[in-house]
């Protein structure tokens, strides 16, 4: 990366546009110059510059946002950066730029805006902020962090790689080689490995925490299943039972209960239409006059209507009288209003002419106003700054007196003390030697306390050794007695061999395990088998008892069609007489009263002479419903049978598997033994004996033993018996070998231990020998260290008595400098206030000239001003006289104003009387006309009450009554009579629903009392039946309860032996791959990353020491960086000078401190190559320290670099260094401004 040119604006002190053009003269002719200035000037902003434009911030303002920009000049409204550099053969260019509200320097701070482009083309490549910087970054390869530390090396962080510790340095390497992947990994690794075994112990913990059921537990389990289902369904067949005899009884009682229901309704009826007999009587008697209502209604409806139009003629008449009225005095207040309406509209036109004539003359005296005011605050102006001028001329008088009494008193000041303006050239000097020979004096003292520390050390390892001597005599008398215990272990282990072989054990207790797993087949088998045999068994009888059911619901049945059918045509001889009635009924509504019967010739025509209606009705009901109730029993029976046979099949298919089961049970019985007798025949040692008892092979079952429940149990017993002995002999045979292994074992281990405190005492010598010529090398490095302070404490006596002083004591020189660096202040202070007096000096008299000047010209433009303040006042007396004369002191908008006001009142009174008169006149016509309507309404209304009448004296007539007072009292309320309809109609139906419902239950309770159960049932009261089905309830359930809690646990003991093979295995799995990355952990793994980024960065830094170690060769030959053996990361110093003794970074001077950073700084630059070529450099602040010897072998090192075509700029205040680079770059600072300034050539205009 190669820096090209840089350009800014309003910087800290650097105000206005500024560009510096590194590929144009002079930096072109040289690539090494310097930035030189005053402290405070402004040098480091370059820099600041440079980062601002890359990476939107310095290094000593860490952001720079919206609401916070510490960098922008004060005073000023925006500000910028942009540079341009070149990366590979391609130029680019980056800038910042920020700006306050309005360009104001008190707006708020506006959002920044940044752009980075491809300076070639100028294409713009990113202008969003965040993004910007990383494409910043991945075009140079240099983040912020390594930008800082490979091409700016800024202030106060020129020697942080040097003094950092090695955490630090590693995290510095990190930054500037980009190797944090390291840390990642390791971190990585160190995450799989806790997350491998918290996985590993949880299945481990799962593995422990699965019980299995024994094989004696699951036996038990599945006979007492079997049991359990058997008195299952014993209690099913109670159940039903019972279930029958409890649902007679509760029919029976529902049908009793709805014969005493009906019984009470029919009587409640029949009481009811009695109690109503007389209202009853009173609906009949109303009959005649109900014929008569709507007659009677039209009549009444007539009357209202003749009398309402009568009223409503009347009221229109009033109206009409009313309205005419209201007219007239209407019109005669409209023709008035028009009148005074006329003569306003005259006066208004007067009054437009004579404002017209006065209107030209308002506005010359309003301008002759503002005329007259402006030139009379012209006046009062003019005289303030005359009086202000006057009082700045004599405060210039005494300020000048005053300035001429200090600068006398300052080069008075000045030529008494002469003797104080050199020091500051030397000051910096001594003051760095002092610190040198002060960090010599703690340099002998570390080394003394490491002298002590190492003599301690050696006296404590000898101590160490004695011990290990001690214990090594000890271990030896021990080796021996366990020799003659593992002897006496091995004998033991032999005599167990003897009676039974291990070969021999195996093989038995293989044989035993095989039989062992085959017996809860053997049981199974058996107990399917018995299973089979009794529960078809037991289906059998359930079938047979099914059967006879499903024959007696079939005869019930038949029964039952055969009633249906009687029923049915009965009903249907009913529905013929009732149609037959409604028939006659039709053709008897069509005889009128007094007129002869076609059919029978009678002239009375009553319905009590016809058929009783109401009966069949009811006759047809009770036969209805005892169809229904004959069909419903008809339905209950089918859906019985339609039930049963599923059973009955189902039941044989039932028995059909179960002894197809029990045949296969006894298949599977015979492979078995079968199987057992293989088994046994198959393996060596099968017919061998122990403790005397019988061989093997002898009592294995038989293929007919299958139904023998003990025989199957003798064999389980003895199987596991002989299994649990062969098991203990194994196990005394296993504790004698293990015996014998665990005193092999001690034995081997303390041999070890003793060869193991042979070394370590080895190892005690020759650490003891080493810390010997440790200390003999650490009293060395004190003599060395004193003689090198005694010889930097006479060099710098000297140097002070060379300049005219006396050389204090080594006690008292701080002190001494002290005072020497505050007189030295106290001149410059002086001499600087002495050169800013005199500027100040000169401005005063140039002010006090300029002022008195000023004052002449003021007095001149107030004389004309009073000249032009009469002429104005005369103009303005004329106009106002003129207009006085036409209008007095009347105002032209005010008189307007009123004109319009009256004239708008008038004409809004005229439109409204208008709008009055116009209402008045639409009112009447609309009265007239309705006067009009109800007169011919009445006339029609009238002719219709007429004819009314005549047909309501005819209907009367004809009726019964003589009188319409008579009607009327024979008329009954039509809510009544409604009321009275309901009630015959509710009487009639609930005699009929009543005397229906009690032959339904009669027929109900017969029914049930024909049951062939019905006496013995009616012996067992309903209570007890109710208990005894709760108390078979019960026991279903608990049996069944008790069926699901063991078929749950033979089915969770299924499932967790699968699940434990497959936990097993995946046990196996973690555990492996837990081994690999718990291998893996213990070599690059940690949980900060410290352990592997440690490891690379030590790579890393061996390569960057010998970078580094080759820039020293070049810029020094006397020192050497080298890696601390014992520390990974830190850093020890070679003086080759000096018999190549090694010191520690913190032991060197300020000018050696400074070398060796500058080294490290270059060596840096090229590690960080592989990303980017490193073609710029700017060192900020590091010559201070150095001495002129130092100062040049610096220099001639940076002029190699330059020759090499890296540019290089320096920051510095030194002024032997500004002697020795021609090509300066110089900041000038303007004092008491707080602003400073380039040379005018870097300047943009």
């Amino acid at each position: 990366m190669k820096i090209l040119s840089l350009e800014f604006e309003n910087l800290n002190s650097l105000k206005g546009r500024w560009k510096l053009d590194f590929t144009q003269s002079p930096f072109a002719e040289n690539g090494l110059f310097a930035i030189t200035g005053p402290t405070g000037a402004g040098k480091t902003t370059i820099l600041d510059a440079i980062c601002l434009a890359l990476f939107h911030r310095t290094p000593r303002l860490k952001s720079i946002a919206k609401g916070n920009n510490e960098i922008m000049t004060r005073g000023t409204g925006e500000c910028f950066a942009e540079l341009e550099f070149e990366v590979k053969g391609k130029t680019y260019r980056s800038n910042f730029h920020q700006k306050r509200a309005r360009n104001k320097h008190d707006g708020a701070l506006q959002t920044p805006t940044c752009e980075f482009a491809d300076a070639d083309t100028n294409k713009v490549l990113e202008t969003q902020l965040s993004k910007k910087i990383k494409l910043v970054e991945s075009t140079t390869g240099l983040d912020f962090s390594r930008f800082t530390k490979s091409i700016l090396l800024s202030q106060g962080e020129f020697a942080a790689f040097l003094n950092a510790n090695a955490n630090d340095r590693a995290e510095l390497l990190e930054e500037l080689t980009g190797t944090e992947i390291y840390s990642m990994i390791s971190e990585r690794i160190y995450e799989h490995y806790k997350s491998s075994e918290e996985g590993l112990n949880q299945l481990k913990a799962k593995a422990e925490g699965v019980n299995l059921l024994t094989a004696e537990q699951v036996e038990e389990l599945s006979q007492n299943k079997a049991s359990l289902e058997i008195a299952l369904k014993q209690f099913d067949q109670d159940l039903k039972g019972w279930s029958e005899h409890l649902a007679w009884w509760r029919e029976f009682n529902k049908a009793k209960l709805s014969l005493e229901s009906s019984e009470s309704e029919l009587k409640t009826a029949q009481g009811e239409l009695k109690a109503n007999g007389q209202q009853l009587e009173q609906l009949a008697k109303s009959e005649p006059a109900e014929k008569l209502r709507p007659v009677h209604k039209d009549l009444h409806r007539v009357q209202h209507e003749v009398a309402s139009l009568n009223t409503q003629l009347e009221d229109a008449n009033k109206q009409l009288e009313a309205g005419n009225q209201e007219k007239l005095q209407t019109e005669t207040a409209l023709n008035a209003q028009t009148e005074a309406t006329n003569q306003l509209r005259k006066e208004q036109t007067e009054l437009m002419a004579t404002v017209e004539k006065v209107r030209p003359l308002d506005q010359q005296v309003a301008l002759f106003n503002e005329k007259l005011a402006t030139q009379k605050q012209s006046k009062s102006q003019l005289k303030t700054e005359q009086e202000t001028k006057q009082s700045l001329i004599q405060n210039a008088e005494k300020s000048l007196e005053e300035l001429k009494v200090q600068e006398k008193t300052l080069t008075e000041y000045l030529s008494a003390n002469e003797s104080s303006k050199s020091l500051d050239r030397y000051l910096g000097q001594w003051q760095t030697n002092v610190a040198q020979i002060r960090t010599l004096e703690q340099q002998q003292t570390e080394q003394q306390k490491r002298v002590e520390r190492l003599a301690n050390e050696i006296s404590i390892q000898d101590q160490q050794a004695k011990q290990l001597t001690q214990d090594q005599q000890k271990n030896t008398q021990e080796l021996s007695a366990l020799a003659t215990a593992e002897q006496a272990a091995k004998v033991l282990w032999e005599q167990s061999q003897q009676v039974h072989s291990e070969e021999q054990l195996n093989g038995l207790k293989h044989v035993l395990e095989a039989w062992n797993r085959q017996t809860h087949a053997l049981t199974d088998v058996q107990r399917r088998y018995l299973l089979a045999t009794e529960q078809a068994q037991v289906k059998r009888i359930d079938l047979e008892r099914k059967t006879s059911d499903n024959t007696e619901l079939t005869k019930q049945r038949e029964v039952l069609v055969e009633r249906y059918k009687e029923k049915e045509q009965s009903l249907d001889r009913l529905k013929a007489l009732i149609a037959q009635e409604g028939e006659l009924a039709k053709y008897r509504a069509m005889l009128e009263p007094g007129s002869e019967c076609p059919l029978c010739g009678s002239t009375d025509h009553s319905v009590e002479q016809s058929q009783d209606v109401n009966a069949l009705l009811q006759q047809q009901t009770q036969e209805s419903e005892a169809l229904a109730l004959v069909k419903k029993e008809g339905q209950d029976l089918r859906q019985k049978l339609d039930s049963l046979g599923p059973i009955l099949s189902h039941l044989e298919g039932e028995i059909k598997n179960l002894t197809s089961d029990a045949e296969q049970a006894k298949q599977s019985w015979v492979l078995l033994v079968e199987k057992f007798t293989q088994t046994g025949a198959s393996i060596p040692y099968a017919n061998a004996q122990l403790d005397n008892s019988a061989p093997l092979m002898e009592w294995v079952v038989s293929h007919d033993q299958i139904a023998d429940k003990d025989a199957v149990a003798m064999f389980v017993d003895r199987c596991e018996h002989e299994l649990n002995k062969v098991t203990q002999l194994q196990q005394q045979q296993m504790q004698a070998k293990a015996g014998y292994q665990s005193a092999e074992k001690q034995r081997i281990n303390l041999e070890l231990a003793l060869k193991d405190a042979l070394n370590k005492v080895e190892a005690l010598s020759v650490r003891v020998a080493d810390l010997k010529k440790q200390r003999t090398d650490a009293e060395e490095q004190t003599a060395q260290l004193k003689q090198t302070q005694l010889s930097q404490w006479q060099s710098l006596q000297q140097s002070i008595t060379e300049t005219g002083n006396s050389a204090p004591e080594l006690e008292s020189i701080d002190q001494w400098l002290e005072v020497k660096s505050a007189a030295s202040q106290e001149w410059q202070a002086n001499y600087q206030q002495k050169a800013e007096l005199d500027k100040t000096l000169i401005a005063q008299q140039e002010k006090h000239q300029s002022l008195a000047a000023s004052l002449g010209e003021q007095a001149n433009k107030l004389a004309q001003l009073e000249k032009d303040l009469m002429t104005t006042s005369g103009d303005l007396t004329k106009v106002q006289q003129e207009r006085q004369a036409l209008f007095g002191d009347k105002q032209i908008q005010q008189q307007e104003q009123l004109m319009n006001t009256r004239l708008e009142d008038a004409t809004k009174e005229l439109e409204t009387l208008k709008a009055a008169f116009n209402r008045c006149e639409l009112t009447l016509r609309e009265w007239q006309t309705k006067q009009d309507a109800f007169s011919k309404e009445l006339t029609v209304k009238q002719s219709d009450l007429t004819k009314t009448n005549e047909s309501w004296t005819q209907a009367l007539l004809a009726s019964p009554f003589e009188s319409e007072t008579e009607f009327e009292q024979a008329l009954l309320d039509e809510q009544l009579r409604a009321d009275l309809v309901a009630l015959k109609q509710r009487l009639d139906n609930a005699i009929v629903s009543s005397s229906a419902k009690l032959k339904a239950a009669k027929q109900s309770v017969d029914e049930l009392l024909e049951n062939v159960n019905a006496t013995k049932w009616q012996e067992v009261e309903i209570e007890q039946v109710e208990q005894q089905v709760s108390d078979c309830q019960q026991q279903q359930q608990s049996t069944a309860s008790q069926i699901g809690a063991i078929n749950a646990n033979l089915e969770m003991d299924k499932k967790n032996r699968e699940n434990q093979q497959h936990l097993f295995k995946e046990i196996d799995e973690k555990q492996q791959a837990f081994d690999d990355i718990s291998q893996l952990n213990s070599l690059i793994g940690s949980k900060n990353g410290d352990k592997f980024r440690k490891f690379a960065q030590g790579l890393t830094l061996e390569n960057l020491v010998y970078l580094a170690n080759k820039q020293l060769q070049r810029l020094h030959g006397r020192y050497e960086l080298k890696r601390k053996a014992e520390d990974g990361l830190e850093l020890q110093v070679l003086d080759t000078w000096q018999g190549d003794v090694v010191r520690d970074t913190k032991t060197l001077s300020g000018g050696e401190s400074f070398l060796v950073s500058l080294a490290l700084a270059l060596a840096l630059s090229d590690l960080v190559s592989h990303k980017t070529s490193i073609d710029s450099l700017f060192l900020d602040e590091g010559f201070g320290t150095l001495d002129s010897d130092t100062l040049d072998i610096a220099l001639n090192a940076l002029d190699n670099l330059n020759a090499s075509g890296k540019m290089i700029g320096v920051i510095s205040h030194v002024e032997a260094l500004k002697e020795r680079v021609p090509v300066q770059l110089k900041i000038t600072k303007h004092s008491g401004l707080g602003v400073s300034e380039m040379s005018k050539e870097f300047k943009v205009a």
